[in-house]
């Protein structure tokens, strides 16, 4: 099993870091600037690669039924209504609460987070058939849900960290030790949609819709704000668990 793991991170750092450590050089030195038509295609290739990597991973070293399952639940929209209305609420609610406590603020009309859905399922969403599909599964196998939890969103934290360098990107005014909260917290929600639908698709519906309500309440990125919101997080897990745990005695 960490054998499977060490592979997928090998691969999903070397390529992404390759790509998004080129877009931070050419911008660093001049070369690019962000917002350029290559500077997104490094962008967005970069994003993508845990996707990537993991199913070539998957199509690689499994049996053709196992890499037919994971393909089809990439790909499988029909979960009850109820589940989209949860998932979509609790990206709102992990966008909008930090408003109440100074976190955010609201800058465009709501229904812009609607309309960018689809491009943001690109822009972050497909990451999730890397790190809720195969990564966060596969580590519950030797580790509690809520150890496996810290070290995606640790991980998941980590991956991110060559966007800090890149010149014109959203990530070089942010606060990284904010960014790890708000990704642990958001490791959470995400924990609880896979564990509650083992739905991959789920997944990649809440991470888009979390960058798109991102777009419409503008974080300010304070660690004391990240900490409510990862509080916040912890005790909707919490809360599940316990849930979890009495429905099947």
């Amino acid at each position: 099993m960490l054998k499977e793991v060490r592979r997928f991170l090998f691969f999903t750092f070397f390529s992404s870091w390759l790509l998004w450590g080129t877009l931070a050089l050419l911008t660093q030195f001049h070369l690019l600037t962000f917002g350029s038509a290559l500077s997104y295609i490094l962008f967005i290739l970069g994003g993508v690669t845990p996707a990537i990597c993991e199913i070539w991973l998957k199509k690689k070293y499994s049996s053709k039924a196992e890499f037919t399952s994971f393909i089809g639940n990439i790909k499988n929209p029909r979960y009850p209504f109820v589940w989209y209305v949860l998932t979509i609420g609790l990206a709102f609610l992990a966008c909008f609460l930090p408003t109440l406590w100074g976190g955010a603020t609201m800058k465009n009309p709501l229904y812009l987070a609607f309309i960018n859905v689809p491009i943001m399922i690109i822009g972050g969403g497909l990451e999730e058939i890397g790190w809720r599909g195969y990564l966060q599964p596969t580590l519950q196998k030797r580790w509690s849900p809520f150890t496996s939890t810290l070290i995606v969103g640790a991980i998941w934290a980590i991956w991110h960290l060559p966007l800090w360098f890149v010149v014109g990107s959203n990530q070089l005014n942010m606060n990284f030790l904010w960014f790890t909260l708000i990704a642990l917290a958001l490791s959470f929600l995400l924990t609880v949609i896979y564990l509650a639908t083992k739905s991959i698709f789920l997944c990649m519906i809440f991470h888009a819709f979390i960058n798109s309500f991102w777009e419409v309440y503008i974080p300010e990125t304070n660690v004391s704000s990240a900490l409510l919101t990862l509080l916040l997080a912890l005790i909707i897990f919490t809360a599940f668990e316990i849930y979890r745990q009495k429905a099947s005695e």
